[in-house]
């Protein structure tokens, strides 16, 4: 080590002479890994690259990503070798990490869209995007889900909706589905009527000046 955080690496060559000409590269090593959720993809893909470019024999990753992490972390692993779950190699390491420390950041990822997420074409297809994002959030309460879903409705389904109080994300859905079909019927019958325009008045008309009907039947009686 040249310096904290670097590694001169040589590369190899096919004779002293070829190799003197060579320049030395220094290549620095992966940040310290500290358990931020916003970093984790990050120190993976960095710690992948060190370990390409150094030529880091396959046996000796899981060591080294080892000293790449904090102290609380280094203790973890060690806690888990312990406890008879350690690590195979890098790989199997990397994949836990990418897990334990990406599961929040994408439920939070995924709260803020279905925040945002508004019923802009038809409830169907609201309702395929809505699920999707609610696998996302985990350990979200039923009822946050249903009020969520409710909120991004349109204004008379979500009223037609709401009204019904439903209990489970499956029946606001449901209840969606049928607010939109009755609410389109209503709006098709109110569309029918006034193109038809008003009823026409079939009955006689009469002339308020001229004889009762009755005293017309009794002419010539």
């Amino acid at each position: 080590m040249s310096e904290e955080g670097t590694q001169q690496l040589v590369v190899p060559s096919q004779g002293p002479d070829l190799r003197e000409q060579l320049p030395r590269i220094a290549l620095k090593q992966p940040d310290e890994f500290t358990g931020r959720r916003d970093t984790v993809k990050r120190f993976i893909t960095d710690t992948n690259d060190y370990f390409t470019n150094a030529n880091v024999a396959p046996h000796r990753q899981l060591g080294l990503a080892k000293s790449f992490l904090c102290k609380e972390l280094s203790d973890w692993f060690d806690l888990r070798v312990k406890r008879g779950m350690g690590f195979t190699d890098w790989p199997a390491l990397r994949e836990v990490l990418r897990c334990r420390y990406k599961e929040k950041h994408e439920r939070r990822k995924a709260r803020k869209q279905v925040l945002s997420l508004r019923c802009t074409g038809t409830v169907d297809d609201y309702n395929k995007e809505f699920s999707l994002l609610a696998l996302k959030i985990t350990n979200a309460s039923e009822e946050d889900l249903v009020e969520d879903y409710i909120e991004g409705l349109p204004p008379g389904i979500m009223y037609e909706t709401d009204r019904m109080e439903p209990a489970t994300l499956d029946e606001a859905m449901e209840k969606a589905l049928d607010s939109e079909i009755w609410l389109k019927q209503a709006s098709s019958r109110s569309r029918s009527r006034w193109l038809r325009g008003p009823p026409s008045d079939l009955s006689p008309v009469i002339d308020p000046t001229g004889p009762a009907p009755m005293e017309l039947c009794g002419v010539g009686v």
